[in-house]
């Protein structure tokens, strides 16, 4: 699955949610048919076919048939299966209770002493009666208020029920209009959200936002379906997208893994090791990412070539470049005590180095000088000349190993100017914090002037 495929559904679930909403505006509530009708068991059959635009009604049977011909094929009074004429209905006294029961303030319920019931009853008997229809107006005025406060109040099962009566009488009352249009817009936000949370995730909420639509009265139990299959789509998706990116972000952290380790391994074995800066195994060891078990291994690829690298620089005399190595070693947080042995090898390496380099006297500070004797037979024949000797400071401060290098003339000063130099005395040599011995070298000029 790709990123564009990932949000190639939602589009449609989309319009599938915006044509549902279209579809159920008109049929948002049904009437539960267990309530009975206001006025009696026929008032439904009377109440004009616009009744069921929200509140819907059983549907109303075909009006009597008065023809002769109608009249011929009735049959004869004695059947069985004739039923009875319902009883005549007194006008004025269903009007007088209904007066009563107003004047009770029982307007709506209890639903068989109401006003509401008996107004039903008159206007049932007689639809013009300008009277009831007056007071029933008046009455519902009242009803409205309280509807109208019930919907504040959330109470929708109760405002509800109510305008399911009123709905029976009057089908197209404000009361009626205003409780299917205040439950109708709470159900459509209430669906919006459902589907704005299954969208970014939230699917609990989403479902309980879907269930509190289903719990408002007169809810259509198919529009509720399609609207749970909308989340349930919306979800699906979703889940497929997300583990779809899931997968390709492994996928890539996958790839950036094994080039990260290809690129280590590469400057370990090109002897990268601690530089170049920015490309060596060291500092590419150094980048922050994730991948903590390949970091491990490699870094002990990477001190085992440091290891075996100041080794190879110790025996080849390489010593600051060896030391460079080492310390690498150490900051790299392995223990330092492992490569002790290493560490004094390469310690002994620079002693050894720079004991046996031959230093220059103004390097040293000669704390006593003994002139050599002019050899008498040099005197006689009034001869001149030079002897370079080398020797060793020891850590003592004393001269020994002396050693002619060149003389000039040959062996004539050699002795004077060696027991000269077996006499001198320096300041002890320290290097790396230790006192160590120290070779160097010297001219003694022999001249009769």
């Amino acid at each position: 699955m790709t990123e564009s495929n990932d949000n190639s559904s939602l589009p449609l679930l989309l319009s599938m949610t915006g044509a549902i909403l279209v579809v159920a505006v008109g049929g948002w509530f049904y009437l539960d048919q267990a309530t009975e009708p206001v006025g009696g068991g026929d008032r439904a059959s009377s109440t004009p076919a616009k009744a069921a635009v929200m509140f819907a009604a059983e549907a109303p049977p075909l009006a009597e048939d008065t023809s002769e011909d109608a009249a011929d094929e009735s049959p004869e009074p004695d059947t069985p299966e004739m039923a009875e004429a319902p009883p005549a209905v007194d006008v004025q006294t269903e009007l007088s209770k209904a007066r009563m029961a107003a004047n009770a303030d029982i307007l709506v319920y209890p639903q068989k002493q109401s006003a509401l019931h008996y107004y039903g009853l008159v206007l049932d008997a007689d639809p013009r009666n300008a009277i009831a229809i007056a007071e029933l107006d008046a009455i519902l005025a009242s009803v409205s208020q309280t509807v109208a406060e019930q919907l504040d109040a959330e109470e929708y099962d109760e405002a509800y029920r109510t305008a399911a009566l009123v709905a029976q009488l009057r089908p197209e009352h404000t009361l009626v209009v205003e409780t299917q249009h205040r439950i109708d817009e709470l159900t459509e936000q209430l669906v919006e959200d459902a589907l704005a949370r299954a969208r970014t995730g939230q699917d609990k909420d989403a479902d309980k936002l879907v269930a509190a639509a289903a719990a408002l009265p007169g809810r259509n139990p198919k529009y509720l379906a399609a609207i749970r299959a909308s989340v349930a789509e919306i979800r699906r998706v979703r889940v497929a997208a997300e583990r779809d990116r899931a997968r390709r972000a492994k996928l890539a952290a996958d790839q950036a893994r094994a080039a990260w380790v290809d690129s280590v391994r590469s400057a370990i074995q090109a002897g990268n090791l601690v530089s170049p800066l920015g490309a060596s195994a060291r500092d590419l060891l150094a980048e922050e990412n994730p991948w903590n078990a390949e970091r491990t291994q490699l870094t002990a690829e990477l001190v085992t070539a440091l290891v075996d690298t100041t080794q190879y620089f110790i025996n080849d005399g390489r010593l600051p470049d060896a030391e460079v190595l080492l310390n690498a070693v150490t900051a790299l947080g392995d223990e330092p005590e492992r490569y002790a042995e290493l560490r004094e090898s390469l310690e002994s390496a620079f002693i050894t180095s720079e004991s046996t380099r031959v230093a220059s006297m103004k390097e040293l500070v000669q704390t006593k000088t003994v002139t050599p004797r002019y050899p008498r037979r040099a005197q006689q024949f009034n001869m001149t000349g030079w002897v370079d000797l080398y020797f060793t400071v020891t850590p003592t401060g004393e001269t020994t190993d002396i050693e002619v290098r060149q003389s000039q003339p040959e062996t004539v000063f050699d002795r004077a100017a060696m027991n000269a130099v077996a006499n001198w005395e320096f300041e002890p040599v320290s290097y790396r914090g230790q006192v160590i011995s120290q070779r160097t070298a010297a001219r003694l000029i022999f001249s009769l002037k």
